[in-house]
């Protein structure tokens, strides 16, 4: 293990200090968490009640997507930013599918390692997206991954805490990796463009004195950010997955016309 690698992993595996990961596994009803990270998670909660309801509609979009890709005969997806592993996983959506989970976080790693460790095409790597050619060409990745085949990549997670340098290179090397006809699938968690709530900026710094700051890009910007892939699918999040016009509320928005979007980009 690397003196970075070390680094991380301590930094996360300590109880004592809140974690992305436990985060949003409370966010979604899970219990692998601990004091520390539901203060953290109820502090952020109480500036925008609403985030709660946006992390279980994403957690819900990347089960109805991998369902949608695999009756178009996607077999084998990978999917970043993954983290502490839910009941219904990707793996169980598609079950004949070939499926690789990665996190940077030791947490999320270690949990997901335990539960598919006797899975032939099921496997969770930690991996550091910002170095992505480290993760394609992992052994894990060379061999489950046919490159002769088209892929399925999920980024949910990654949208909201890397910056736009880092992801618009990461969406370069994918689209250069991943054989034609593949395609991401992504939420989009965006805001209009120039507003701001005290609430929202009390939030922005929670998250970054907990050591994982958010970041909201615009819709268009979202999409700026992950060429060259195109627009494939581009849908509220809520008509995605079949719910009534008015699941998402005004309120949802918390201000600043928060909105999430379920997005299918294609090679």
């Amino acid at each position: 293990m690397s003196e970075h690698t070390s680094e991380i992993a301590n930094r996360f595996l300590d109880t004592n200090i809140p974690n992305t990961a436990r985060i949003f596994n409370y966010m979604l009803g899970g219990s692998a968490n601990f004091e520390v990270d539901r203060q953290v998670a109820e502090q952020i909660l109480q500036q925008m009640p609403s985030l709660r309801k946006w992390v279980r509609l994403r957690h819900a979009f990347v089960q109805e997507a991998a369902y949608r890709l695999g009756e178009e005969g996607f077999g084998q997806f990978l999917d970043f930013g993954s983290g502490i592993p839910a009941e219904d996983q990707i793996h169980t959506t598609v079950p004949n599918a070939k499926v690789i989970y990665s996190d940077i976080n030791p947490v999320a790693v270690s949990y997901g390692q335990s539960l598919f460790a006797n899975m032939d095409r099921v496997a969770f790597i930690f991996g550091d997206v910002r170095q992505i050619e480290r993760i394609l060409q992992s052994s894990e990745v060379k061999q489950l991954i046919d490159l002769q085949e088209k892929v399925a990549i999920g980024l949910n997670a990654l949208m909201l805490f890397l910056p736009p340098e880092d992801l618009k290179r990461i969406a370069r090397v994918l689209h250069d990796w991943a054989p034609k006809g593949s395609k991401l699938f992504v939420v989009f968690q965006t805001r209009q463009a120039g507003s701001s709530m005290a609430q929202y900026e009390n939030m922005l710094e929670i998250s970054r004195m907990a050591g994982f700051p958010i970041r909201l890009y615009t819709l268009e910007e979202h999409i700026e950010l992950l060429e060259p892939w195109s627009v494939d699918c581009l849908e509220p999040i809520a008509e995605f997955l079949g719910l009534p016009d008015d699941f998402i509320t005004k309120a949802d928005e918390e201000g600043i016309g928060m909105q999430f979007f379920a997005a299918i980009m294609c090679k």
